[in-house]
């Protein structure tokens, strides 16, 4: 492996130099999410003086952090603080439209990783959160049997997807990434009975923090929370629960606008629900719903000319059989109320345990759910005590955790970027006298 792939690198942010002042962290607060803007802009936002903000703002644009957009009447060579002229009675000779700055978000790149039991995607982004490429790659038996197996896959993903990218690890500032496991506040999971939560999540915090200046491991449903509160269908809520409800399913729980852990980070683990009369296990909707076709197939009972036996092999895949079920269908429309009865159950036993404004279904899966909602939605509110939540679906698809892991990475990277850009032009200097 090249010295340029994450194996191959070793990053330690300790070496930077001290964090930048307050005034500096607090215009790159405002300018993080805040588009073009002016330095008038900053220092409403701030509260700092003008002098504060435009020495701010020079150091911000010296490490290459913040950029100056053009000004057709810009002096060469002009510096931030430039004053206007004036005339010998203080009005304005020579105006000049209001200078304007951004994030250069290409100073740097955020990486989330849905490290899942199936399948592993990860998506790179810049610095404002556009996404600049995605790769999926499948996980075998054996990378999950393997601690290191599955360390090598992660890592060689991410050399993947910077590939693609056309960007390089030592661009890399943040990695946010999430396993289907409790996680607590620093990234370990607890050991499980069968060892599966320590093969899904075995030490990567540790193994991340060794090669990137800032990592964050997470459960992949509180990833998923993250992305929904940030930009999905949670926005605005201080009390919901995110579901993924697709292979398997799995919860994460945001009440007083903070995600819920626990002792071990097993807050919104669903394992109970195996007790739960109705529901019986962890199973997704989606595997459900495969695993309910295969067998009507099976036993004969799906007719030859039904679309579902129009399906191949590799066709037939729970968004496919939703897609195309209907209530009064006298094949489909069993699946689809056992279904609804099943996801109405575990959103009333969410409901009852945490008190939630809303629920959020998460995964691929999700958009076929219409018929099924209709009948969760429906038990959901006979059951209450209290108003029943509001039980909403994700419009993030498939990659919500990995979504999830950028919004992570992306806030972790604004506590970090500015010594980690410094210590970065401290390297090039010393590498150019060497």
């Amino acid at each position: 492996m090249s010295s340029h792939s994450a194996r191959g690198r070793s990053m330690s942010v300790t070496e930077a130099p001290a964090k930048p002042p307050a005034s500096t962290r607090a215009v790159l607060d405002f300018a993080w999410d805040a588009g073009k803007f002016r330095a008038d802009d900053a220092i409403a936002a701030t509260g700092l003086t003008r002098s504060t903000v435009l020495a701010a703002l020079d150091s911000l644009i010296d490490i290459g952090l913040v950029e100056e957009l053009p000004s057709g009447r810009q002096a060469p060579g002009a510096r931030v603080g430039m004053a206007l002229s004036t005339g010998a009675h203080g009005g304005s000779r020579l105006g000049r439209p209001a200078r304007r700055f951004q994030l250069r978000a290409e100073a740097g790149v955020v990486i989330g990783v849905d490290a899942g039991w199936a399948h592993l995607t990860t998506i790179a982004a810049d610095l404002s959160g556009h996404q600049l490429a995605r790769e999926e790659v499948d996980v075998t038996e054996a990378d999950r049997e393997s601690p290191d197996r599955r360390r090598d896959l992660i890592l060689t993903a991410v050399d993947g997807v910077l590939a693609a990218a056309g960007r390089a690890v030592d661009e890399v500032v943040s990695v946010g990434l999430g396993v289907p496991a409790p996680v607590n506040g620093e990234g370990v999971s607890p050991p499980h009975p069968l060892h599966f939560w320590e093969h899904m999540n075995p030490g990567l915090q540790a193994t991340l923090d060794e090669l990137f200046p800032a990592a964050r491991v997470e459960n992949d449903a509180a990833l998923a929370t993250i992305a929904e509160g940030a930009a999905g269908a949670a926005r605005g809520y201080q009390h919901f629960v995110a579901v993924l409800v697709g292979r398997r399913l799995g919860a994460a729980v945001f009440l007083e606008g903070q995600i819920v852990r626990g002792a071990h980070g097993a807050v919104g683990e669903l394992g109970g629900l195996s007790l739960v009369s109705g529901i019986g296990n962890t199973t997704g909707l989606g595997t459900r719903a495969e695993e309910w076709a295969a067998t009507a197939l099976a036993e004969g009972r799906i007719p030859t000319d039904h679309p579902w036996a129009e399906l191949g092999a590799d066709e037939f895949t729970a968004e496919n059989l939703l897609a195309s079920a209907r209530l009064d269908d006298p094949v489909t429309g069993p699946l689809l109320t056992e279904l609804g009865l099943t996801l109405g159950r575990i959103c009333s036993v969410l409901a009852h345990f945490y008190d939630p404004e809303a629920i959020v279904l998460c995964g691929a899966v999700t958009g076929a759910l219409t018929e099924v909602l209709r009948i969760a939605r429906w038990y959901a509110a006979e059951d209450a005590q209290v108003p029943a939540p509001a039980i909403l679906v994700s419009q993030l698809g498939g990659d919500v955790v990995a979504i999830g892991g950028l919004s992570a990475a992306r806030d972790a990277a604004r506590h970090i970027v500015v010594p980690t850009l410094l210590a970065r032009q401290h390297q090039q200097v010393r590498a150019s006298g060497e």
